[in-house]
């Protein structure tokens, strides 16, 4: 600005030179020179002009451009913010979703273990048939005492493993008329139903699992009799009985091998698990 009124006091200076100043007072060379000089303050002025007004711009675009970046540090502080929200969003349903799988995983292990430790004693059971059974063949054979429970059951079960069904059926009968009210009484009723089943007599196989389901609901032996009552139901060309009831076995709340077989025998059968749903009739207007 100094710089400025200095070049304008000159110039003004020079201005009055001019006036006040004739040509008889000065010679040709220095007017010449004064009004070189006039035209050089003029450019000077000029030039002066444009740099103000250059700065005055480029003031101007700075301006400008810092409102600009103090908007986008805005926008990029919104944006932080709502990134921010959602990775806490995801950080919580991540952390619920964990959680839940943690404690099916929990309920896994305790089922498998369950089921571990009950196929330990299954196995400890069938070596000790096993064992019992080639004790047997060793004495060779011996009078049956029907008075025995564990005797008879023994024979029956051992008949119907060697395939003498016929056999095996006779003895099972007899253990059910002297043993009715024993815990292993429903076994001998299942083990007729498959001795029949296994003998192709579906319909006496039918009959004997529906006596079991009819006289011992709660037996252990239910679901087992259930599917293959089904699985008759089939051999007769029984088949929406026989899918009724497999449908029926698979909706089990249960984890056995009766469900696992019924679902696998439906898919085979190309049928779904559920039975479909009527369609809904339209209503009138």
């Amino acid at each position: 600005m100094m710089k400025r009124r200095g070049l304008l006091v000159s110039a003004a200076f020079i201005s009055a030179l001019l006036l006040f100043a004739s040509p008889t007072q000065a010679g040709k060379k220095e007017l010449e020179a004064i009004a070189k000089l006039q035209a050089e303050v003029l450019v000077l002025q000029r030039q002066l002009r444009d740099l103000q007004e250059s700065f005055d711009r480029g003031t101007g675009q700075w301006l400008t451009l810092l409102g600009q970046i103090g908007e986008n540090i805005t926008a990029l502080q919104r944006t932080l913010t709502a990134l921010q929200e959602t990775f806490g969003d995801a950080q919580t349903r991540l952390t619920s979703q964990f959680t839940h799988v943690d404690s099916r995983l929990t309920a896994l292990e305790t089922h498998l273990r369950t089921t571990s430790e009950r196929l330990v004693q299954l196995n400890d059971q069938i070596a000790a048939l096993s064992q019992n059974l080639a004790h047997a063949q060793q004495r060779g054979p011996t009078a049956l005492d029907p008075t025995d429970p564990i005797q008879l059951f023994s024979a029956a079960y051992g008949e119907y493993l060697k395939g003498n069904y016929e056999l095996a059926i006779d003895q099972f009968r007899q253990y059910i008329e002297r043993f009715p009210t024993l815990e292993t009484t429903d076994n001998a009723q299942y083990w007729i139903g498959e001795c029949l089943y296994s003998l192709g007599r579906y319909e006496e196989a039918i009959a004997e699992f529906d006596t079991l389901l009819r006289t011992y609901p709660r037996s252990d032996k239910a679901l087992a009799a259930r599917l293959k009552r089904a699985l008759a139901l089939l051999e007769l060309n029984r088949r929406d009985e026989a899918i009724a009831e497999l449908r029926a076995i698979a909706q089990e709340p249960v984890s056995s091998g009766e469900v696992l077989t019924a679902r696998q025998r439906l898919q085979q059968l190309g049928v779904s698990l559920e039975e479909p749903r009527p369609p809904r009739r339209p209503r009138r207007r």
